[in-house]
């Protein structure tokens, strides 16, 4: 009786969450409102079996079942057992806290619910720092009302509390960048570092943070070297060479990285990038919803084309060719919406380019995006790897929302 009262709670503090927020932030209520409301009937839809998202019946049942065999086991065995940097660490979580609390199959879920809240506020509120209220409003709402997004909210899955963890730290980092907080840098790789605990892909974030450190140091030293250097400039650049040399030296003497989807760096394999590469074009696709032939298998590197192939159908796909059944025309709402961002970071290039911040989120927007589209060749579980991607991808996309208008006519 505990365990679901412990559940009952933590819907029930999702919605204080959402009623503090919406009083703290008064333009923020009615996208949480929103946002709270679909959650729900999502909820209610997939527990009494009418419509079961997808991932429902087997991802989010593997997560739960994990879980449960962790919270039985005895204390000594579960700290003997901590699955770092796997999938498995989340079902390790919350085993841990299920061991506390008591167990209910309803647990995981109930925690993503709250995350899943927790992701709307942070991305509305860069975006409200970034482009003013009016923009934070369009922000939220496709993060409330995003059906794929949603998902993730009700289901027992790692990918909305790893979400939660990198927004948090994309929101301490271009503080950073912008020079409004001095250790931004730091708390930033810290939460970087929290959502590759739960996803190996997410180190994916490093590699951005690093090339623009990479780009900020030659900028700065050597570019356009100043000649009369600030106090808050130069603790920014050797804050830079510090934290660059850090990823540098994890990358380098880690024994490997592991990026997920079967893409590793270094370790005891023989295989270079250029190998790995390779090998993620060598397999054919395969699931109800593989990727047709000609975008899946080939070589990369005499047809160079792949590789934008590979990232233009992890974004916008399905393509209408690709449709198969009716429960896949579900997947072109996430195609019409990735279409949209991209068409809106076009309208505003020339207001991202101007802004340092925005220059940092796409260093690590075009890490991310290459080390998961290399590694997924079906339309289902690219939907699914690119909704870790809507927050940031809405928060550059709303640099022209200021220009969107919505126009009742009457005839």
């Amino acid at each position: 009786m505990f365990e679901i009262s412990f559940v009952l709670i933590l819907f029930v503090l999702s919605a204080v969450y959402c009623l503090w927020m919406g009083y703290r932030h008064r333009w923020l209520i009615w996208p949480l409102v929103f946002a709270y409301l679909f959650r729900v009937f999502l909820f209610v839809l997939d527990y009494t079996r009418v419509f079961r998202p997808p991932g429902a019946t087997a991802d989010s049942s593997r997560f739960i079942s994990h879980a449960q065999h962790y919270a039985n086991m005895e204390w000594h065995e579960i700290f003997n057992s901590i699955p770092l940097f796997s999938s498995s660490y989340y079902a390790w979580l919350g085993g841990l806290f299920q061991k506390v609390v008591g167990e209910s199959s309803l647990f995981l879920i109930a925690t993503s619910f709250f995350f899943g809240h927790v992701v709307v506020v942070i991305t509305a509120i860069i975006c409200y720092q970034l482009w003013g209220k009016r923009t934070a409003i369009w922000a939220a709402m496709i993060m409330a009302l995003y059906p794929f997004g949603a998902f993730n909210s009700i289901l027992a899955m790692r990918e909305e509390i790893a979400i939660m963890f990198f927004l948090m730290g994309l929101y301490f980092y271009i503080h950073w960048v912008a020079g409004k907080s001095p250790l931004g840098l730091v708390w930033g790789g810290l939460l970087f570092g929290v959502s590759v605990l739960f996803h190996p892909g997410w180190v994916a974030a490093f590699f951005g943070v690093a090339a623009y450190l990479a780009y900020f140091l030659y900028r700065s030293l050597v570019r356009d070297r100043q000649r009369f250097v600030t106090k808050l400039h130069a603790s920014k650049v050797l804050l830079a060479v510090g934290m660059l040399f850090f990823s540098v030296g994890i990358i380098a003497f880690s024994g490997g990285i592991s990026l997920g989807k079967g893409v590793e760096l270094g370790g005891e394999s023989d295989e270079g990038i250029t190998d790995t590469i390779e090998e993620r074009f060598a397999g054919e696709a395969t699931g109800g919803s593989a990727y047709p032939s000609f975008v899946a298998q080939g070589n990369p590197f005499t047809q160079p084309w792949l590789i934008p192939a590979r990232i233009i159908y992890f974004h916008f796909s399905p393509f209408p060719w690709d449709i198969r059944s009716p429960l896949q025309v579900t997947g072109l709402i996430s195609s019409v919406l990735y279409w949209f961002l991209a068409w809106r970071v076009y309208r505003g290039w020339n207001e991202l380019k101007q802004r340092e911040e925005c220059l940092a989120m796409l260093f690590i927007f075009g890490a991310i995006t290459f080390v998961f589209a290399l590694g997924v060749n079906n339309i289902g579980t690219a939907i699914r790897h690119k909704t870790k991607l809507l927050g940031l991808f809405v928060i550059l996309a709303a640099s022209s929302f200021k220009s969107l208008r919505i126009r009742l006519t009457r005839k």
